[in-house]
């Protein structure tokens, strides 16, 4: 029983070795021209496309040999060449893969192998077979903020010990090769393009009266447009008043923080003067255009993202046309997305004007609307010279500037427009209508506006606030404020109006005692007694 055992236990044993050398056998595989693996790339935004073409292939043995080296796929000047591999500084180069030969062919692929018809390529779906492949992205059509440089991705072979593509350009790897297949994988590299409009003094400048002249400043950046990749780059920047604003000259261009080179934009037949980095396009009422010359985009490629900075300053001046509707003007850059497509980005500012409509009526001592009574407004101003007198309580008057009159018509409203919603305000009567006495009331007037985030020039509101020297009583009015309305003064105030009250002089009321009435009446009197004594002294003597 015992030599049985022993017999059966060999037998298992001779199945167990032979069932490994099977496994092992089964994982064994030659390297094919079929081999691929997928790739992945980072750094790119959502809803790009990417297009793969070949620009080294691997070599195989016709003989069913297995994987014999690298060569330079078709398209390229060495096709079918054997590539070589150089060591400098501790990093492997191909020799002649260069930027200039990727940008070169990036800038016309059509000889190459795609990995696809035309080279569409998803890295999601589809793998790359081994070799060298040059990756080009083209941005999504909406929202893009990047501009995609060539990229270069391996698929290789590598073995126990092998770290990289190139020492095994000139290594057989057959099925008794333990090989793997590896990948560089790819980042891209990309430049960003950016856009910023911005007032200089968005504390005191997003709410202006009409007439105040308001700085602007934008800010973008030209990408690294390379002359092989980008034979004739765009990069333009263009501001458009929309509605309210007036251009006070010509905008100031700066490039790395240095003062640009411009001249006016040439007719299409002409070439811009030699030395000129950008050609201006300008009309003071409806916008610029500044558009940078190839040559000088070109020259620009190997800088630093500082030395490609633009900053544009200019001001403008707001218009009585910012009252119906908010003052509003925004920047365009217009770039090479791809060699032959452009894209654009932009950006908007808005400036806010106010008004006093609706809030203030003037009326008789029968509140009916008075007509010919005579206001001026002030504001606020350390450096008036104009002083106004709000408490018999206070030591000092208040200096202010007179802003405008207004005389009341039919209706009896007190209007006043393309007003400061960050200044204080001081409305007072200064000539009344004939037959009627002046108030003295001083009215005080404020405003409060939030600028909603990410407006986009839709009407908002803001709140007047008004209350007077005389007593506490205050009141508030809403004003909506932001898309076009037909009245000069914009949208009518939501609330009661406050009635500013004149009496007529001949109903204004005696006060005290009897006063001089008595007196009066006592010193006709006594004349007409001594005009009598007088003729009958003059009657006696003629006697």
């Amino acid at each position: 029983m015992s030599k049985i055992k022993r017999i059966a236990a060999l037998l298992l044993a001779l199945v167990m070795v032979m069932g490994m050398s099977v496994t092992s056998f089964a994982e064994k595989k030659k390297p094919t021209e079929n081999d691929s693996m997928k790739v992945t790339i980072e750094n790119v935004e959502a809803g790009a496309t990417f297009r793969a073409y070949q620009l080294i292939d691997a070599a195989y043995d016709p003989n069913g040999g297995g994987f014999t080296g690298y060569v330079w796929a078709e398209g390229t000047s060495n096709a079918g060449q054997k590539v070589t591999f150089q060591n400098e500084n501790g990093e492997e180069n191909i020799v002649g893969l260069t930027d200039q030969l990727v940008t070169a062919l990036a800038a016309n692929p059509s000889g190459l192998t795609g990995v696809n018809p035309e080279g569409a390529f998803d890295p999601a779906q589809d793998a790359l077979t081994a070799g060298t492949w040059m990756i080009l992205v083209t941005p999504p059509t909406t929202n893009s903020v990047k501009v995609y440089n060539p990229m270069i991705v391996s698929v290789y072979y590598k073995v126990d010990g092998s770290g990289s593509m190139g020492e095994l350009d000139s290594d057989k790897l057959d099925a008794n090769t333990n090989w793997t297949l590896e990948t560089t994988n790819a980042f891209a590299k990309s430049s960003e393009i950016t856009l910023t409009k911005d007032l200089d003094n968005p504390q005191v400048d997003t709410e202006v009266m009409v007439g105040q002249i308001v700085p602007f400043t934008i800010t973008s950046q030209i990408p690294s447009y390379s002359s092989e990749y980008y034979k004739d780059p765009v990069f333009k920047i263009s501001d458009t008043i929309v509605n309210g604003l007036e251009y006070t000259g010509e905008p100031q261009v700066y490039v790395g923080g240095v003062l640009a080179v411009g001249s006016q934009a040439p007719a299409v037949s002409s070439q811009a003067p030699a030395g000129t980095q950008y050609t201006l396009t300008y009309n003071s009422t409806s916008g610029f255009e500044i558009a940078f010359t190839k040559e000088y985009i070109h020259s620009l490629a190997v800088k630093s993202a500082e030395d490609r900075a633009v900053t544009v300053k200019y001001s403008a001046k707001v218009l009585d046309s910012a009252v119906t509707k908010v003052g509003e003007n925004k920047a365009n850059v217009e770039y090479s997305s791809t060699p032959g497509q452009t894209a654009t980005k932009e950006d908007k500012e808005y400036v806010f004007t106010f008004a006093l409509h609706g809030v203030f009526n003037k009326v008789d001592d029968a509140n009916k609307k008075l007509k010919g009574a005579k206001f001026t407004l002030y504001v606020e101003d350390k450096n008036g010279s104009e002083t106004l007198k709000w408490s018999e309580t206070e030591t000092e008057n208040l200096l202010v500037s007179k802003v405008n009159d207004y005389t009341t018509t039919d209706d009896g409203e007190i209007k006043f427009k393309g007003l400061d919603g960050d200044k204080v305000y001081y409305l007072k009567e200064t000539e009344a209508p004939s037959g009627y006495s002046i108030n003295d009331t001083i009215y005080k007037v404020t405003f409060e506006f939030n600028k909603p985030d990410n407006y986009e020039g839709a009407d908002t509101t803001y709140t007047v606030h008004v209350s007077n020297n005389k007593n506490d009583e205050t009141a508030s009015y809403t004003v909506t404020y932001g898309e076009s309305h037909t009245d000069q003064y914009g949208q009518i105030a939501v609330g009661s109006a406050t009635d500013i009250p004149n009496t007529k002089l001949s109903s204004l009321p005696s006060t005290g005692g009897i006063g001089t009435t008595i007196f009066t009446i006592g010193g006709c009197l006594i004349m007409i007694v001594a005009a009598g004594l007088f003729f009958a002294t003059r009657k006696k003597s003629a006697k």
